[in-house]
């Protein structure tokens, strides 16, 4: 009898665990790749459901076997997936949904210091520039030098270097990364003429140094991903634009996804033949990325760019020609045919590795390379650099008693060589040249680790720090036109810099919160602020320090269709980088400080959202800023002379005290939908002395099209739009000086050339055809 027994329970034991199921892995957004806590993984057809942990991880089982999962959470469109394989991981990503997308609707994010833009926010114009959604997170403004390039993004009312050409320049004061690489470089600089922005799926803005993972620097993180394919698809593309002054925009593409690895190809190639005289822009961009599963606890992910980027340079105009709307451009720059042209390529390889449900870890190996050569008013700079370095982090998440904790420790370390030459002609008699010969190199390390507490009575604790080491070496070869010294390296090593920070929040339910954080942050000074115009090194420069409070609280009613944040935050900024000149040196040292101070205000309204409905969608959004960026103990040098002039109390030029931006957002269950922006800017000072401002402006854009499935295999994008519809004059990038008489004699021939670069005063239109064929 027992053999009997035996032998029928080896004949149905098959049968009886084919008849229990189950199936485990992660769940993850497909745009940025970060796991999604509280993602509901349902057996099909069953009851037998369980919920994504804080690393995305889920374990499901069910009384018979699982032949495929539903996954749903709230913002993301519900996926089904196959079961194909019980025994191996399921790796699921799930789509935001686009119809409620948008930096007002962000029931997610942490707090109002971390902003989401999703691919839906950043083509709502042509997608070609990032002004007009960037733009629209409250307390950032971002500029940009030519139509295409030459971005400056300024956050909560923060740039470095107050004085001279460095809050001139490219972005400073801020990282950003794509793609998990750092495109700011080891010298502290950021160069964005060679980012397709077009390629981009999400992006998100950390205003200030509120996150202790990304070296803390007072301006902030921007951090952005390129678009993923459509799981279980393989398809091609192609795009075709046009626009006003000639603009013409190709992208050609190859996507290919599975449940367990993705490829994404894309040629892009772009002209432009500008609004006013040597103005005009070429663009090329090479891309490759891919997302391969390695096994069940580990996937690879891989990016390649090879990028070229050409940008006149029209150079600044005075108040009265850009406020009669002359279209013309600076002597200066014609003269000598002033223009950057940079050749890139960035490349980087990141593995990230399950350990268990509780312990990930996230390494990335990078390496960029750039050359660049810029003619400009009164000179030339010719430079090729190579940056390479590594970044991992290891994650925990887990349960210890009522709290749940999540936390993160790791390194990052980056190395930059640079070589470059040129000359700059003082416009002054005797017009000295002063040659450069350099050779140069910058590093930057950073440890850091934050840690977040749930405890009970849905209060969250988050507490991080970071310790940040910047070196540089300079080797100066000419002196006087005249090579005197290939050997002596100039090396400061700055002190290493701590900053810690903390964040409180209190939840109210699941619809409200209020929360207060105090962030320290520094920023280095840059390696040409070290840099004498004789060619002397100063080793004595320190990075410039803050300290960041906010409160702040955020909430949604009826459902979550009314969302609404707000926040004050106070930016104490001290050892301010000052440009000073004596006895005809002219050198940067420590001195002056800076207090930004602020509300940020957003609320949108989800009025209609039914699929079933011609109108599917409506919502409206607003956002406004108010920022009063003062100095506080600034002058124009730190000689104390009776020449010394002093501009404590006197509002931060280029910093606007208020700020709205306001759309309409609405969609049809047809595939046809509009999209509208407003944005209102004060007016600004331009020097340092508050003699002069640039008038306030206001924009509206609008972009009306049609994204649709024709059949089973084709779809198409139709859209067009305007932007600048009122036809308002206003400009695309502000120089900053020290009073007016210094600029006015500049724009005669002097050093600076006046402080406008105006951007088109009339309607621009575009139009744009998009085709897919998926197999």
């Amino acid at each position: 009898m027992k053999k009997l027994f035996a032998a029928i329970f080896l004949v149905l034991a098959p049968a009886l665990i084919q008849a229990q199921g189950s199936v485990h892995g992660t769940v993850a957004d497909q745009q940025t790749g970060n796991p999604i806590a509280g993602a509901s993984v349902t057996a099909t057809g069953t009851t037998s459901s369980t919920q994504s942990n804080d690393a995305g991880v889920f374990n499901l089982s069910a009384a018979n076997a699982i032949s495929s999962v539903t996954v749903s959470r709230s913002g993301y469109a519900t996926a089904e997936v196959a079961v194909t394989d019980p025994a191996a991981a399921l790796h699921i990503r799930l789509t935001p949904r686009a119809e409620l997308a948008g930096v007002q609707v962000v029931a997610n994010q942490p707090t109002p210091s971390v902003a989401m833009l999703s691919q839906h926010d950043l083509n709502r114009a042509d997608g070609l520039s990032l002004e007009n959604s960037i733009n629209t997170v409250p307390g950032v403004f971002m500029q940009s030098r030519t139509p295409f390039g030459g971005a400056r993004i300024t956050l909560r009312g923060y740039y470095p270097s107050t004085s001279g050409n460095s809050p001139n320049s490219n972005g400073l004061g801020y990282q950003v990364f794509l793609n998990e690489i750092p495109l700011t470089d080891a010298t502290g600089t950021t160069i964005l003429d060679d980012v397709d922005y077009s390629s981009l799926g999400h992006a998100e803005v950390i205003k200030g140094p509120a996150s202790s993972q990304y070296g803390s620097y007072i301006g902030g993180t921007v951090k952005f991903n390129t678009q993923r394919p459509t799981p279980n698809q393989t398809s091609f593309g192609q795009q075709i634009m046009g626009g006003s002054y000639g603009l013409i925009r190709t992208n050609s593409s190859f996507q290919t996804a599975t449940n367990n690895s993705d490829l994404d190809l894309n040629y892009g190639h772009q002209t432009y033949d500008a609004f006013r005289p040597h103005s005009a822009s070429v663009k090329d961009y090479v891309r490759g990325s891919g997302d391969f599963s390695v096994s069940n606890n580990q996937t690879v992910s891989t990016y390649f760019a090879y990028n070229r980027s050409f940008e006149e340079l029209a150079g600044e105009i005075d108040s009265s020609d850009f406020y009669n709307r002359n279209v013309l451009s600076n002597p200066a720059y014609l003269a000598n045919d002033s223009h950057i042209a940079i050749t890139s390529f960035l490349a980087g390889v990141t593995d990230n590795y399950q350990w268990n449900d509780h312990f990930t870890n996230k390494t990335t190996v990078f390496g960029n390379g750039r050359t660049a050569g810029q003619p400009f008013a009164h000179g030339f700079t010719d430079a090729n650099q190579f940056s390479f370095g590594a970044r991992t982090t290891f994650g925990f998440s887990g349960q210890v008693g009522e709290v749940g904790i999540t936390g993160s420790l790791g390194a990052t370390a980056q190395r930059t060589n640079i070589t470059s030459n040129g000359v700059f002609i003082v416009p002054a008699p005797p017009y000295p040249e002063r040659p450069t010969d350099q050779e140069n190199y910058a590093t930057n390390a950073s440890l850091f680790t934050e840690w977040s507490f749930a405890m009970p009575s849905q209060v969250n604790v988050t507490v991080g720090t970071s310790l940040n080491k910047d070196e540089f070496g300079i080797r100066n070869m000419l002196k006087a036109n005249v090579l005197y010294d290939t050997t002596t390296l100039a090396v400061r090593s700055f002190k290493a810099v701590l900053n810690p920070r903390v964040a409180i929040t209190k939840g109210f339910g699941d619809n409200a919160s209020v929360y207060a954080s105090v962030s320290s942050g520094y920023t280095p000074p840059l390696l040409s602020n070290t840099i004498a115009n004789t060619g002397a090194v100063d080793l004595t420069l320190k990075p410039e320090r803050a300290i960041q409070y906010e409160v702040g609280t955020q909430g949604s009613l009826f459902a979550n269709r009314l969302t609404a944040q707000a926040s004050l935050f106070d930016v104490e900024n001290t050892d301010k980088l000052v440009t000073e000149t004596a006895n005809s040196v002219t050198f940067t040292t420590n001195a002056g400080k800076q207090r930004n101070r602020g509300a940020e205000v957003s609320l949108s309204i989800l009025a209609v959202d039914d699929s079933s409905s011609i109108l599917s969608l409506a919502r409206p959004w607003v956002s406004y800023t108010y920022t009063d960026a003062k100095f506080v103990d600034f002058k124009s040098d730190n000689n104390n002379l009776p020449t010394t002039v002093d501009f404590s109390g006197n509002p931060v030029p280029r910093v606007p005290r208020n700020m709205i931006n306001a759309g309409l957002d609405l969609a049809t269950n047809h595939g046809v939908y509009f999209n509208s922006t407003y944005q209102y800017v004060s007016k600004v000072p331009v020097t340092f002395d508050n003699s002069t401002y640039v008038k306030s402006y206001d924009l509206l854009g609008a972009k009306l099209g049609i994204k649709k499935q024709v059949d089973k295999h084709w779809s198409l994008d139709l859209f067009g739009g305007a932007d600048n519809i009122l036809g308002s004059t206003h400009y695309s990038f502000l120089f900053v000086g020290p009073n007016y008489a210094g600029l006015a004699t500049a724009a005669a021939g002097g050093h600076g050339d006046g402080y406008i670069i105006p951007a088109p005063c009339n309607a621009t239109f575009y139009t744009s055809l998009s085709l897919r064929y998926a197999f």
